[in-house]
């Protein structure tokens, strides 16, 4: 029986991953890697005008390259590798800049032209995901020297136990600036809204934690133990988001200046929970979870009449009420490339966790279906394999900045737990 079964998945998962061909991957992956520097920048968007997007954010090159990291432990390819040694370098300079406006903190800038120099028109600051994502990343990628046995890479560019900010290594620098600032009110992802951030807190800490493990590993045990108890402090905030009378998890904790959402609807949650996969009540199968999730579908439905209220996958978009276009703030918000790949990969990942259970095996399919339906929306939507940051809410024409490194970022990521699934 358990042989069937493994040959049904098998066959089911090599048809229905056929969503994207190679060659369309290959574009992809080309389209992306043209949005990162030779000085280990990385552009959120080659767009420079309507919108200008030319600019390295710190949240959006950590996702990316969070995706490269997951690369080189796969393969151990000396052009990713290269790639990471590059983007340590970029964060050094970033994180050694003076920050030209008065009371701000550099780790907190949200983004920096590319020749490093922080960005210093108005914007919504600070922006505290961008540093946990980055620890998060850069972590990772110590992890793997040090399994390598590069020790003096990483305890001189990556993890020292200095707290002087001159001698601080990176990944040392954001986490003490995450372990002592995750209390703060910040701008949350969308750069929209200042207060507490589901997404943020999930972000931070997973770094903690991450951070944690990699100063045991170092003998920094005074630090692993004041980061430990950092992110078990961060549990209590995260369950303040929880809305216990609709089951629903709030993006934001009300009250809060910005956008007022629907019930703090916000596909940023649905990122948190992938980000830092949980059990319990945050994990991706809860019950807050799931009706999150079908609250999201169901206002979609009715935002955007190009989903045609479908009761299947549906392009998905940041949050009910969203006025900005990819232009202008003052107008109707559209599905995006991110988010639709998101719900692609929160499918995934419910099959993933069910893959050890042969009984569960319809489930899984179903799972594993549903999820190719997002992508089947985004190569409709993107035939050619170039993606904007969104779709148009009527006609499904790409709009906002072009070529969006987020966007390419998300569909990979994507493939990558698809294809995981294919091998097992």
């Amino acid at each position: 029986m358990k042989r069937i079964f493994c040959l049904l998945l098998f066959f089911c998962t090599q048809i229905t991953a056929a969503v994207f061909s190679p060659e369309d991957i290959q574009k992809l992956k080309h389209n992306f890697l043209a949005n990162i520097q030779a000085n280990g920048a990385i552009v959120a968007s080659p767009s420079r005008q309507e919108p200008n997007y030319y600019f390295d954010w710190i949240r959006d090159s950590a996702i990316a390259m969070g995706l490269i990291e997951t690369w080189y432990e796969t393969t151990h390819a000396q052009e990713y590798k290269d790639r990471l040694v590059h983007y340590v370098s970029w964060t050094q300079l970033v994180q050694h800049q003076q920050d030209p406006l008065p009371g701000q903190d550099i780790i907190g800038e949200p983004k920096f032209y590319i020749n490093g120099y922080p960005f210093d028109g108005a914007w919504g600051r600070p922006q505290n995901d961008g540093p946990a994502l980055r620890a998060s990343v850069l972590i990772r990628f110590a992890q793997e020297l040090l399994d390598q046995n590069e020790t003096e890479y990483v305890r001189t560019y990556l993890y020292n136990n200095s707290l002087d900010p001159r001698t601080a290594s990176v990944i040392k620098t954001d986490l003490e600036y995450t372990a002592h600032h995750w209390t703060d009110e910040n701008f949350d992802l969308w750069e929209e809204v200042l207060g507490n951030h589901f997404f943020t807190a999930m972000a931070q800490q997973k770094a903690l934690l991450d951070g944690a493990a990699l100063a045991h590993r170092l003998n920094d045990e005074n630090a692993a133990a004041y980061y430990e108890q950092q992110a078990y402090l961060i549990n209590f905030r995260l369950y303040q988001h929880l809305d216990q009378n609709n089951h629903l998890i709030q993006a934001t904790l009300p009250p809060h200046t910005g956008p007022q959402k629907t019930f703090e609807l916000d596909s940023s949650v649905i990122l948190g929970i992938l980000l830092n996969p949980q059990n319990g009540i945050l994990a991706p199968n809860s019950i807050y979870v799931e009706k999150t999730v079908n609250a999201l579908h169901k206002q979609f439905n009715n935002m955007f009449p190009i989903n045609n209220n479908e009761s299947g996958p549906i392009l998905f978009g940041r949050y009910p009420g969203d006025t900005y276009d990819g232009y202008q703030t003052n107008s109707i918000g559209n599905p995006w490339f991110i988010l639709t790949a998101t719900m692609a990969e929160y499918y995934f990942t419910l099959a993933d966790n069910l893959s050890m259970y042969p009984k569960q095996h319809q489930l899984m399919e179903q799972y594993l279906n549903t999820g190719d339906g997002y992508l089947k929306l985004i190569k409709k939507y993107a035939p050619d394999m170039n993606l904007d940051e969104q779709i148009n809410l009527n006609t499904g024409v790409q709009q906002g900045a072009n070529s969006l490194t987020w966007s390419y970022v998300s569909v990979l990521h994507a493939l990558e737990l698809r294809n995981k699934l294919t091998r097992k």
